[in-house]
């Protein structure tokens, strides 16, 4: 599951969805719980993430 949450993570922000929308549809209740997991399974957080893709 974990890996499934953290593809689709990657696949809304490069679509260009802010992270609060993308840890909402990702099945998250709030940001801090999203960002926390995005950095544990991918290694950056979810801004710098999106920082990476431009």
């Amino acid at each position: 599951m974990a890996e499934s949450v953290s593809r689709k993570g990657r696949q809304l922000l490069k679509a260009g969805n802010g992270v609060l929308e993308t840890a909402l549809a990702c099945g998250f209740h709030d940001q801090s719980h999203f960002h926390r997991h995005f950095r544990k399974s991918i290694g950056v957080t979810p801004g710098d993430y999106v920082k990476s893709l431009r």
